[in-house]
This record gives structure tokens, C-alpha cells and sequence, in this order.
């Protein structure tokens, strides 16, 4: 033991006598001086490698760092020349383009402030340079300091009438300030003074970009290209240019040059996708795969699988992703993918766990937690599903996706003002989206805004008249508005555009019982089942028809047709269920929300019914065993919680019964029912004071319900505010004269006469 011990003794003094007997500082300058060698090759990575050994061996060596930065930002890795840059600036702040560097991608990034500080630094070690002076205008623009931005780049062309990029930011900082014209010109005198300056040019071609003017945009980025064949950003810009004014095929010749660029060939595959020219993009991706990138090999690999996948080689494309776990088991991206894939595959349960897998493997992936929010939403888990798509948003705040789920959750639970601020955020992201626009149009109709969402559809139309939903949506405003022929007009552009879209369908068939046609109706959705005998959808819609011309046996046999082909169908027992609770028959009712709690143990819904019919039905301990049973397997759910609370309060469970309105208050925001629930149960122990301020919630939530006022008025006698609590009861009478309770209000309001 000792032998082996003074062995390895012997053998570490020995190591670490050769790794010691090179000056450090002359490892460094060796490491620089090979690592220039592979850049003068472009073989960035390998000078990486040498850069970083510099690093290593002397790690405050500042010009190591700054070359380090240069490396990273020529391979498009701008994080991590962000960081070397920032290393390099902060051990030599005389460096200035160092300080200008991490300042511009500080800039890029939105960290404004950041910006300013590198900018301030850059300024100290060089009150002259024009370059920094523009870095300080900018970012003093992106901290809305418009004046001062201006002020600061107005300084640097002082002090170089003929610095070019000073006038291209500038102009950048005027239109910015809404000073379009001004911005112009100071855009044109960039490319007066630099004729040859591609992002001169590029700065303007932007310019007429952003103010609408796409032709002078794309002859001024042809124009550079022209003099400039090479320029990657003109034929970045042309390509998106050519892709927003639907002209994509263009851009093709602008993909393929960008290919040699890092990530490229990923973005000319992607194209071709785009394109549905598969085996093109296919080609590409099989070409990534196959070379030493093994950064882009991988991404490659993962563009594969999901192709495969959309292609219905589903066995191919889990077996590749396998494989890239097997590789590599903490790969976001990956599991991210692997997540999506088993969703539609409909396992659930297995697509949650490879999601968490995938937010621990990075917590800071966007994509990762998005991809949870999607499997806690198939699950019904939507508390899951709100937090994984508000981590997005605060990762990326216009990744408008997430917003758009985040609106339809919020909207869910009846929160209409936090639904309209999220799809208004998820429009801003992307404002070309149709379907940012549909949600939008349904969050103010919930709102009861239909004059605006009539505006906001309007201008969407106008810019695309051929979206068959836009057309859809614009139709219920119109029968919300009670503008029939109007909605007609609407539903008819829309199943012209898309004849078999069911909504649009559904929507006619609303315009024609609102103008009292209800054979039509009946007639028009017949004819659409026979073209469709299998689809379940127009069977409902054709079951719902029935119910309204009071034709309750066809209804009845085509729901019951619905449910034997398709039991998890949960519609069709709905619409049975109700059927039978207003032809008074609830025992048929509670037996069809049975047959659906079977079909769904876990849904909370079906089950609550089912206690609400034993209400009905007078069987209160029967209906109270429900609930607690719901409430056992699901403690979250907020009717059940409701109503049980309300029966506990009853029976003088007080505690328990304040504990479970405020579950409800909790589950059911921004309605008024748990309030109430809370306020009664305040109420039944005696504690007027605390009962008040819920039952005050509850009338400010719904001022037009009569029991809410009677029970305020209650507290209020009880509380000793005789006045108020007269007020209370008569404006309850004064709503509804025969609201549950009103004989006792007129029996208090005469004792207290």
C-alpha cells in the first residue's frame, strides 16, 4: 500500500514539474500566436482551442480574451463572444473596440442600460470616438431617451462629418422618435458619404423597409449585392424580405448563399421544408448529418426525426431520437422533441415525463417549458400549463405562442382583462397571425367589447381577405351584435373560402335559426351528414338543430348513435344530460353523467354533475358524499368545492366550510359564487364583520343579483348597521321581487320598520 502510494508520489511531482517548465506568459503568447495561424486559415475552431489555451495558462491575459471574442463572434456564437468581449474590456479598459463590441451585442440583446455602461467606459478611455458616441446614442434610444440619443450621436458627427455608420444611427434614433423624414435623410447621407459602406446601404434598405416602401428596399439591398456579392447580411435581409411579401421562391438564391455561414445549411433545409419541397430539405439535412459539425449534426439528426415523423415513419423517428438520448441524455432539445412526438402519439402520461426531463436537462430552454405547458394542457393540469407558459414569456417575452395559450387559459377561467393583455402581447410578437387576431376577437366579445373587436377584424381582412377564420369570427361579432345579414355575409365568405370548416358551418347554421329558419337549418346540416355519415361533429351539430325544433327523438337517437361509436365522446353525454334535466327526467340525466364520469375518472366535471343532480333530486347526503369524493381526487375543483362549502356552512362545519370557499375563490376567479359561498359561511358563525367584505365582492362582481344583496343586507342587520342592511334588502326586492328569499327580506325590512 505504501509502495503504490509513494509511486503515484513520484509520478504526480513528475507531471507537474513538466507542466511547470514553460513560462506561462510563453504559453500564452505561443497559444495566440498558433491560434492566429488557423484564423488566417478560417479554421475557427481550432482557433478557439489555442485561444482558450491561452486563457487557461494566463487567465487575466487580456488580449487572449479579446481574440477569443473575435473567434466566437466570426463562428456566430455571439453569447459566448459577449463574455470573452466583456473579460477582455473589463481587463483593459483602454481597449475601446473591446468595449464597443460587448456594448453592440449588449444592444442587440435589449440590455440597454448594460449598453449605456459599456459605452460610458468605451467614451473614458476615447472621448473622441465616434463609435462610442453612437453606442451611447443607441442605447440611450432603447431606454427611450430619445433627446439624449439624439444629442449623443449628433456629438459623434461633430466630431467626424464623414463617419458614415453615425448618420445610418442617426437615422435609426429619428425614426425611432416618429421623425420619419429626418430619418431619411440621415439614412441617404450614410450612403452619400460611404457609397461603397454595404451597412450603410442595408441601414437604408431597412428604413424603407420599416416605412413601407419594400421596392426602394429591395433595389437598395440588390444594389449592394451587386456591388457587394458576398455581403451576408444583404442577402440575409433580401431572403427575408422576398419571405414576408409572400414572394418566397426568390429567396431561394439568398438561402444558398448564406449556406457556407454557420447554421446556413439548417436555415436552406428549413427553406425547402417550408417550401414542401421535402426531399430537397431532406437532402440538406442527410448532408449536415453526415459532417463534423457535430453541433449541427445533432440538429440536423433532430429535423430528421420530426420529418420522418410528419411523413408517418413514426418508428423511425422515435428510433432516431432514441438514439440521440442514448448519446446524450441531457439534450433539451431532444427531450423536448421526444415530448411533442409521444403527445400525438396520445401518451401523455410518458410525453410528461420526457418534459420534465427536458426542464431539468436546461431550465432556461423557452422550448422545454413550452413543450411542458402543452403536456399539463393535455392533461388538464392547467395550473402546470400557466406556470411552464408564463417561465416562456419571461424567457423570451415575445414568444407569442405561449402568450396565445397563456390568453386561452386566462380566458378559461373567466379573466378577460389578463386573456386581452396576453393575446395583445402575443399579436405584437407576431402580427401577421390570423389566429392572434381570432383570439383577440373572442377575448373582447367575452369582455363585451364588440365594437372593437368589429374594428380589429375589419383591419385584419383588409390585410388578408382570404383567411376563411377571420370571416368565421367576423360572423358571431355580427350575431352578437344582432347584425344577421351582416353574419350571413360573413359565414357565406367563409365557406366559400373553406366549404367543410365546421365552425363556419355551425355559424351558418346559427344565422339561419336567428332569422327563424329553422327547417333550413335542419335541412343544410342533413345534407352535410350524408356527404360525411362518419363525422361525429355534424352529428352533434345535427342532435343540437333537433333539440331546438323540439324534435327531442331524433336528438336523443343520434347522441345515443354518437356515444356508441365514440364513447369518449363527452359532448354527446352533455347534451343527453341536459336534455333530460329540462324535460324534468334528472334520473336519466344523473345516469348519462355517470356513463361519462366512467368514461373520464380523472375529469372533475362529469362527477360534479353528478352531485348537482342529487341536489336537484333533494338526495343532499347523497350529493355531499359526491363532492367529497370529487374533492378527494381532485382538491382543486372549485364547483364542488363550492357547493360543498355552501352544505357544510349549512350544517355548522363552519371551519371547513370557510377552508373550501376559499379553494373555490381560488379555482373560480373573478366569479362571484365562492364569494357569496364565503360570505354565508362568515355569516353562519356568527361573524358578521368578516362575512361583509365577502359578500361586498360578491355584489361588485354581480350587481344584478338579487340573493347577493339580501345576504349583504343580512350581515348588515346583523352587524348593527340597520340602515345599510334596509338598503341592502330593498335593492334586492327592487332586482328581482320573488328571488329565493324574499318573503324573509320583506319580513325583516318590516321588523326593523
Amino acid at each position: 500500500m505504501n509502495s503504490r502510494f509513494a509511486f503515484a508520489s513520484i509520478l504526480c511531482v513528475a507531471l507537474l514539474s513538466g507542466a511547470c517548465s514553460k513560462d506561462p506568459q510563453v504559453a500564452a503568447r505561443d497559444f495566440i500566436t498558433s491560434g492566429d495561424a488557423y484564423v488566417q486559415q478560417k479554421k475557427l475552431k481550432e482557433a478557439i482551442i489555442e485561444y482558450r489555451n491561452a486563457v487557461n495558462a494566463v487567465p487575466p491575459h487580456a488580449e487572449a480574451h479579446y481574440k477569443l471574442a473575435q473567434a466566437y463572434e466570426a463562428s456566430g456564437d455571439h453569447v459566448k463572444a459577449y463574455g470573452s468581449y466583456a473579460r477582455a474590456a473589463d481587463l483593459d479598459p483602454s481597449n475601446v473596440d473591446a468595449q464597443l463590441k460587448a456594448g453592440t451585442l449588449l444592444l442587440v440583446a435589449g440590455e440597454f442600460e448594460a449598453a449605456r455602461t459599456r459605452a460610458e467606459l468605451a467614451l473614458k478611455a476615447n472621448s473622441r470616438s465616434a463609435p462610442a458616441h453612437i453606442l451611447l446614442g443607441n442605447a440611450m434610444a432603447g431606454l427611450n431617451d430619445a433627446g439624449s440619443a439624439i444629442k449623443q450621436i449628433e456629438q459623434a458627427i461633430s466630431m467626424d462629418p464623414a463617419y458614415a455608420p453615425a448618420w445610418t444611427s442617426l437615422g435609426a434614433v429619428r425614426f425611432k422618435g416618429g421623425r420619419k423624414t429626418e430619418a431619411g435623410e440621415a439614412f441617404r447621407r450614410a450612403v452619400e458619404l460611404a457609397p461603397e459602406s454595404s451597412d450603410a446601404r442595408i441601414a437604408l434598405a431597412n428604413f424603407y423597409w420599416a416605412t413601407g416602401d419594400t421596392a426602394s428596399a429591395e433595389r437598395t439591398l440588390t444594389d449592394t449585392l451587386s456591388r457587394d456579392a458576398d455581403n451576408a447580411a444583404a442577402h440575409r435581409a433580401l431572403a427575408l424580405l422576398y419571405l414576408t411579401t409572400r414572394r418566397a421562391p426568390l429567396a431561394e438564391p439568398h438561402f444558398k448563399a448564406l449556406a457556407h455561414e454557420p447554421g446556413g445549411q439548417l436555415a436552406l433545409a428549413d427553406f425547402y421544408i417550408g417550401m414542401d419541397r421535402r426531399d430537397a430539405g431532406l437532402a440538406v439535412l442527410k448532408e449536415v448529418a453526415a459532417a463534423s459539425n457535430k453541433t449541427e449534426a445533432r440538429t440536423a439528426r433532430l429535423r430528421i426525426a420530426s420529418i420522418e415523423y410528419s411523413a408517418g415513419k413514426k418508428a423511425e423517428a422515435h428510433q432516431l431520437l432514441d438514439q440521440l438520448l442514448i448519446e446524450k441524455g441531457r439534450d433539451a432539445e431532444a427531450r423536448s422533441l421526444k415530448a411533442r412526438l409521444l403527445l400525438d402519439d396520445g401518451k401523455t402520461d410518458e410525453a410528461t415525463v420526457q418534459a420534465r426531463e427536458a426542464v431539468k436537462a436546461d431550465a432556461g430552454s423557452a422550448l422545454a417549458h413550452y413543450t411542458l405547458g402543452l403536456t399539463a394542457t393535455a392533461r388538464e393540469d392547467f395550473e402546470e400549463a400557466e406556470r411552464a407558459f408564463r417561465k416562456v414569456v419571461e424567457i423570451n417575452p415575445r414568444a407569442g405562442a405561449a402568450q396565445m395559450h397563456l390568453a386561452r387559459l386566462e380566458l378559461a377561467k373567466g379573466d378577460t382583462a389578463k386573456a386581452l393583455n396576453a393575446v395583445e402581447e402575443a399579436a405584437k410578437a407576431n402580427p401577421d397571425d390570423p389566429a392572434a387576431a381570432v383570439l383577440m376577437s373572442r377575448t373582447l366579445r367575452a369582455r363585451g367589447d364588440l365594437s372593437r373587436a368589429h374594428r380589429e377584424l375589419s383591419a385584419r381582412l383588409t390585410r388578408q381577405p382570404q383567411v376563411p377564420a377571420l370571416h368565421t369570427e367576423m360572423g358571431w361579432v355580427s350575431l352578437e351584435q344582432r347584425a344577421v345579414p351582416a353574419a350571413r355575409t360573413s359565414f357565406s365568405e367563409a365557406l366559400r373560402l373553406a366549404p367543410q370548416s365546421l365552425e363556419a358551418r355551425t355559424g351558418m347554421v346559427a344565422v339561419l335559426i336567428a332569422e327563424g329558419k329553422l327547417d333550413e337549418a335542419r335541412n343544410s346540416v342533413d345534407g352535410w351528414v350524408k356527404t360525411a355519415p362518419e363525422n361525429a361533429d355534424l352529428k352533434v351539430l345535427s342532435a343540437r338543430v333537433a333539440m331546438m325544433s323540439q324534435r327531442t327523438d331524433d336528438a336523443e337517437r343520434t347522441l345515443r348513435e354518437v356515444i356508441s361509436k365514440e364513447p369518449s365522446r363527452l359532448e354527446a353525454y352533455d347534451l343527453l344530460g341536459r336534455m333530460y334535466m329540462s324535460q324534468g327526467q334528472l334520473d336519466r340525466a344523473l345516469a348519462e353523467f355517470q356513463a361519462m364520469a366512467k368514461q373520464t375518472p380523472d375529469a372533475p366535471g362529469p362527477s360534479t354533475m353528478i352531485g348537482m343532480i342529487l341536489e336537484g333530486q333533494g338526495k343532499t347526503q347523497e350529493a355531499r358524499a359526491q363532492y367529497e369524493k370529487v374533492l378527494a381526487a381532485n382538491p382543486r375543483a372549485g364547483v364542488a368545492a363550492n357547493n360543498l362549502a355552501w352544505m357544510y356552512a349549512e350544517s355548522g362545519k363552519g371551519d371547513e366550510a370557510v377552508r373550501l370557499a376559499n379553494v373555490a375563490i381560488e379555482a373560480l376567479r373573478d366569479r362571484p359564487e365562492p364569494q357569496d359561498t364565503l360570505g354565508w359561511a362568515f355569516y353562519q358563525q356568527g361573524l358578521a364583520v368578516h362575512a361583509l367584505s365577502a359578500f361586498e365582492r360578491a355584489v361588485a362582481m354581480a350587481p344584478t343579483n338579487a340573493v347577493y344583496h339580501y345576504h349583504l343586507g343580512l350581515a348588515h342587520l346583523k352587524a348593527g348597521n340597520e340602515s345599510r342592511g334596509r338598503a341592502a334588502l330593498r335593492r334586492a326586492l327592487e332586482i328581482k321581487s320573488d328571488f329565493a328569499g324574499a318573503e324573509d327580506a320583506r319580513r325583516m325590512l318590516a321588523q326593523t320598520n
